[in-house]
C-alpha cells in the first residue's frame, strides 16, 4: 500500500518583520486596526498611502474598463444585437462552482434584459468537460435560417471541431473561458480571455465568473449606447451580480490581485446583504445565520471555500449541476430552501465518498501507482469525487497525483478519465502538453488539470508524465512549507476587546485582509511558549487533536486537525514551537474564535528551521 511516511519533513519558513510605514501606521491609528494587524500589513508590501487604500478600502470605480479585454468589442456587438433582435440565447457552462456561478450570471442578466435565455450544463460523468456535438445538435435551432447565440462559460477555448460543428448547426458562438488557449486559431465568432497572448487587459487571472461579469459590464454599455434602456426599461445594476463572482472566484482559487480583490470584497459584501434567495438559502442551511436571519459575524473566505462552494460542486459531482443554478436563480426562498437542502445533502454524501474512494486509493499496491517523480492512481473511483481526493493525496504525499477513473467509450473499450493536482512549482499543464500524444483529450491550469487516457495508452502516458516532472524538478522532490508571518503569543492574538483598551479586535481587524486565498495567504502565526492545558484525540481513529491553552487566567479552545499521530510525542516535550491561525468558530448563534493549529515543531527540530529573507505572499 502507499507509504505516507515518505512524505518529507515540513519547513517552516519565517517571513522577516518589516516595519510599518508612516502611511501605514496613520492609516492603521484612523481604521484603529489591532497592532498585530498592522505588523501583517507592512509584510506584505503595504507601504504609500495609495496601496494601503487601494488594499483596505477597494473600489469598483478602480476596475479596467471592459474595452480593455480583447475580442470585447466583437462579443457586446454580438450580443448586444441578439438582445435588439429577439434571436435566442444558450448559455453552456462548465459543472464546477465557477461555471455555475458564471452561467447563472449570464442567464439572470439576459432575462433581466428582457432576452430569451437558456442554459445547458453538461453532466460530469455521461459528458465530461466542455462543449460536446451530440448535445449540441439536440439544442440547435430548428430552422436552418434560424440563428441562436451560444455563449460559453469557463469552457470553450480548445473546443475549435465543435464550435466548428455548431457554426453549421446554426450557432453563432462567443466564447467566455479562462483557461489556458491551445496554439493555432479559435472558429469561435468572439473569445473572451485574459491568456490569449494579444489580449492586453491588466490581468491573466479572472476567473471564467470574472471574465462573464465583464462581458455583462460591456453588453450594459453597448445597448446604454444604442438606446435600449428607457423609462420602461431599467439598467440592470451590474452590483448586484458580485455575490455571484464573489463564490465563483474564491472557489477557482486564482490570485486574489488587485482586480479579483476588488471583485470579491464587493461580492462578500453582496453576500451579506442577503438579496439572492438561492445565497441566503445556502446561508440558512450551513448554519451562517442566527435565529434572527443575521449573519454570524461576516462572512469569510473560509465559509465560502469550506462551507458554500462544496455544495454547489456537489451538484455536478453527483447529480446535475443544473440544480445549483436552479438554485441561484430562485426568485423566492420557497423555491430556494429545499434545492439548498438537497444540496447540502449531496455534500454529505460526497464526503462519504470521497473518504471511501480516499481509503481505496492509499490501500493499492505502491509499485502499481506510485511514481518517482508523482502519483499516478487508477481504480474503480467515482469521477464525481476524483479531484477532491487527489488533492487530499497532493496533502499526504507532497507530490503531483493525478487520480483516474475508468469507464467504457461506446466500443466497450475501457477509458480512464483523471484529474490531476499540483504542487508549489510544478506546472501540470505544461507536464501534459508534452504528452499530448498519449491522451484522448486535456486541459486545465497549473496546478488543476483533467484528461481522458484509453487503456492502450495508461503505461505509456504514465512513463511520460513522470520524466516530464522530473524535468521541472530536476530530480529534487518537492519539499512541502509552511509559511509562517509572525511570531505572536495566543494571548496577543485572542485577548479579549477589553483587554486591548483600544482599537479593535483581532477578529475585527482581520476583516480588513479578507479575502484570503492566492496572492493573499491567510495569517500564520507561531509561539514556542503556548500554555496547553489539554490535549486529546477526536475524530475517527483519534486522527485530529482536541486542545486548550491558558490564556490570561482562562482557557482558549483550539484544534489541531490531522495532528493526533503527534499525540504522545507532544505530551512529552513541553518545549514544542506552535504554528496556527485564529479561526472563527460558530455556535448556538455566536461567533468565537479558537487556534487552529497547523503544525507543529518539537524542540529537535526547531534548529533545522528557516527563516525567509523574501517577501512572500
Amino acid at each position: 500500500m502507499l507509504n505516507r511516511d515518505k512524505r518529507p519533513h515540513t519547513e517552516w519558513r519565517i517571513i522577516p518583520q518589516i516595519e510599518p510605514s508612516h502611511d501605514l501606521q496613520q492609516a492603521a491609528k484612523k481604521k484603529r486596526l489591532h497592532p498585530v494587524i498592522v505588523k501583517l500589513l507592512a509584510q506584505r508590501g503595504l507601504r504609500d498611502q495609495k496601496a494601503i487604500e487601494e488594499f483596505l478600502d477597494p473600489r469598483l470605480a478602480d476596475l479596467p474598463h471592459p474595452l480593455e479585454m480583447g475580442g470585447m468589442q466583437e462579443a457586446v456587438t454580438l450580443a448586444g444585437q441578439a438582445v435588439l433582435t429577439g434571436m435566442p440565447i444558450l448559455i453552456w457552462g462548465d459543472y464546477d462552482v465557477d461555471g455555475t456561478t458564471g452561467t447563472a450570471l449570464l442567464v439572470s442578466f439576459f432575462q433581466a434584459l428582457g432576452a430569451e435565455a437558456t442554459f445547458i450544463i453538461p453532466n460530469r460523468i455521461s459528458h465530461g468537460y466542455g462543449l460536446h456535438v451530440d448535445l449540441l445538435r439536440t439544442l440547435a435551432p430548428s430552422n436552418s435560417s434560424q440563428k441562436t447565440l451560444l455563449i460559453t462559460v469557463d469552457c470553450g477555448i480548445s473546443a475549435s471541431t465543435e464550435i466548428l460543428a455548431a457554426h453549421k448547426m446554426g450557432f453563432q458562438v462567443i466564447v467566455t473561458d479562462h483557461h489556458q488557449p491551445p496554439e493555432g486559431i479559435s472558429a469561435a465568432d468572439a473569445i473572451l480571455n485574459p491568456k490569449q497572448s494579444t489580449c492586453t487587459f491588466p490581468t491573466e487571472e479572472l476567473a471564467g465568473v470574472g471574465v462573464a461579469f465583464y462581458l455583462a459590464c460591456g453588453i450594459r454599455q453597448y445597448l446604454r449606447e444604442n438606446g435600449f434602456f428607457n423609462t420602461q426599461r431599467r439598467e440592470p445594476d451590474v452590483r448586484d451580480y458580485l455575490d455571484l463572482v464573489a463564490l465563483g472566484t474564491i472557489a477557482d482559487m486564482v490570485p486574489l490581485g488587485k482586480i479579483n480583490r476588488i471583485l470579491v470584497k464587493w461580492g462578500m459584501s453582496a453576500i451579506e446583504q442577503q438579496k439572492r434567495p438561492g445565497i441566503k438559502a445556502m446561508l440558512e442551511v450551513s448554519g451562517l445565520v442566527n435565529n434572527q436571519k443575521n449573519i454570524i459575524g461576516n462572512i469569510t473566505s473560509e465559509d465560502i471555500g469550506f462551507l458554500l462552494a462544496p455544495m454547489i460542486n456537489a451538484a455536478g459531482r453527483l447529480a446535475e449541476a443544473e440544480l445549483a443554478v436552479q438554485l441561484l436563480l430562485s426568485p423566492s426562498m420557497i423555491e430556494a430552501k429545499p434545492l439548498a437542502q438537497k444540496l447540502l445533502d449531496l455534500n454529505n454524501s460526497r464526503k462519504k465518498i470521497g473518504q471511501d474512494v480516499y481509503s481505496r486509493a492509499l490501500a493499492l499496491p505502491a509499485e502499481t501507482t506510485q511514481q518517482k517523480n508523482c502519483l499516478i492512481v487508477k481504480g474503480d473511483f467515482h469521477h464525481g469525487v476524483i479531484g477532491i481526493v487527489a488533492s487530499r493525496l497532493v496533502e499526504a504525499f507532497c507530490l503531483p497525483v493525478i487520480l483516474f477513473g475508468q469507464e467504457r467509450d461506446d466500443q466497450g473499450k475501457i477509458i480512464f478519465r483523471g484529474s490531476g493536482r499540483s504542487v508549489a512549482g510544478i506546472n501540470l499543464h505544461t507536464a501534459l502538453e508534452k504528452c499530448a500524444g498519449t491522451m484522448i483529450r486535456f486541459g486545465g491550469h497549473a496546478m488543476a488539470a483533467g484528461m481522458s487516457v484509453s487503456e492502450d495508452n495508461f503505461d505509456l502516458f504514465c512513463s511520460l508524465m513522470n520524466k516530464e516532472i522530473g524535468k521541472q524538478t530536476q530530480g529534487i522532490a518537492p519539499a512541502p512549507k509552511l509559511t509562517i508571518d509572525l511570531e505572536a503569543e495566543i494571548e496577543e492574538i485572542f485577548a479579549s476587546h477589553d483587554a486591548q483598551q483600544s482599537g479593535q479586535s483581532f477578529g475585527k481587524s482581520l476583516q480588513f485582509l479578507e479575502p484570503f486565498g492566492p496572492g493573499n495567504r491567510k495569517p500564520m502565526f507561531y509561539t514556542k511558549r503556548a500554555q496547553l492545558v489539554e490535549t486529546k484525540p477526536i475524530g475517527l481513529e483519534g486522527a485530529h487533536l482536541k486542545m486548550s491553552f491558558k490564556v490570561h487566567g482562562s482557557v482558549q479552545k483550539g484544534i489541531g486537525f490531522g495532528l493526533g499521530k503527534e499525540l504522545a510525542k507532544l505530551q512529552q516535550d513541553t518545549h514544542s514551537a506552535i504554528a496556527y491561525s485564529p479561526m472563527a468558530n460558530r455556535y448556538r448563534n455566536t461567533l468565537s474564535w479558537e487556534v487552529r493549529v497547523t503544525g507543529i515543531q518539537f524542540q529537535k527540530e526547531q534548529d533545522g528551521r528557516q527563516e525567509d529573507s523574501s517577501n512572500q505572499q
